[in-house]
């Protein structure tokens, strides 16, 4: 094949690619430059504390954790209500539709959570990012509320129980103290009623052992069945006023050892409620807003990339359809033919 043949086949190849990749390159052009322009503001969140409780090894409690707070943070329900938040705080947008994109990326091997807002107007991209920061912010806490509201309310309803038994019990002690059973004059005269039981027994024993000895006609067998009679009579009387007085006593040994009993386990649980809301108030982990929403910036999308892939894309097909053409249109002539002998 001659040069010239060569140097046709090479043109038409190159002016395909040329224009395929001018194709190519205007419409990554006309693309550019028909996308409305986006505007970006950026803030950040720092997060972390002491993740360990017990159940998943350090890593996967990291994953879960950010996980969480990444997931959350992207949710619909997070930007609609950065959404009413901004409309409340900016009558101005009230009415006013503005799509925010908002994507969250943790920074690696740290506790820093970056959150990127892309709005198509600057003021309103910037105010919904920091609503978003707000709403996050309180979302969690009252998340973390509900959840330490639920524990500490069983535990306060049983401290409230506790109290109301341990309120009973004294005041149960204090009307078993108010009869007076506990005073030193009261056990003195207990003590006395008993020694004087104990002699009238003595004088009941002697009484009846002198009755069996007498006659039935003897003269001081009346007088001597008078006394027994008046003597058994003491004896029973002293014998109720010990029984009232022990059953008062046993009452009120029962109502003391209720009371402290009661008031033991208000003490126990009153205090188990005090640590639990110390550990509430101290919670390991955290989330704090390290930077706010920065001011938004325009978007400038860089061209090269775009318009390389743009010729290569469109400069590849339009060079292999000339190339096919060039092996078409431009062709080795056919060898001269020999004449045939003839013999």
């Amino acid at each position: 094949m001659s040069a010239s043949r060569i140097l046709i086949r090479v043109i038409i190849v190159l002016v395909c690619v040329l224009v395929g990749a001018s194709i190519g390159v205007s419409r990554q052009a006309l693309r550019l430059t028909s996308q409305p322009s986006e505007f970006r503001s950026l803030a950040k969140l720092v997060a972390g504390g002491n993740l360990s409780n017990g159940g998943l090894n350090w890593k996967e409690q990291q994953q879960d954790f950010y996980g969480t707070i990444l997931e959350t943070v992207e949710s619909a329900e997070m930007s609609r209500r950065a959404l009413e938040r901004v409309r409340a705080l900016n009558p101005e947008y009230k009415d006013k539709k503005c799509d925010v994109a908002i994507r969250a990326v943790q920074n690696k091997g740290s506790g820093i959570i970056n959150i990127l807002a892309t709005g198509d107007e600057p003021k309103y991209t910037r105010l919904f990012l920091d609503a978003l920061l707000d709403e996050y912010i309180s979302f969690r806490q009252s998340i973390r509320e509900q959840a330490q509201g639920k524990v500490l309310q069983h535990f306060l309803n049983e401290v409230v129980s506790k109290q109301k038994a341990m309120e009973d019990s004294m005041e149960k002690l204090k009307a078993a103290r108010a009869q007076g059973v506990d005073t030193l004059s009261v056990r003195s005269d207990l003590e006395r009623q008993v020694g004087r039981l104990n002699a009238q027994r003595n004088q009941r024993d002697d009484i009846r052992f002198k009755l069996r000895t007498m006659k039935d006609d003897d003269a001081g067998r009346g007088p001597m069945q008078a006394l027994l009679e008046t003597t058994e009579s003491e004896i029973r009387d002293i014998e109720r006023y010990l029984d009232i007085k022990d059953a008062a006593l046993s009452e009120l040994k029962a109502w003391q050892e209720k009371f402290a009993a009661d008031k033991l386990a208000y003490e126990k649980l009153f205090n188990e409620v005090e640590k639990l809301q110390t550990i509430f108030n101290t919670q390991s982990d955290y989330v704090a807003i390290q930077e706010r929403a920065t001011p938004a910036s325009e978007n400038v999308e860089n061209w090269v990339m775009p318009f390389v892939i743009g010729a290569v894309a469109g400069g590849l097909p339009f060079g292999i359809v000339g190339l096919v053409l060039s092996l078409l249109l431009v062709r080795a002539p056919k060898p001269p033919q020999v004449p045939t002998p003839i013999v």
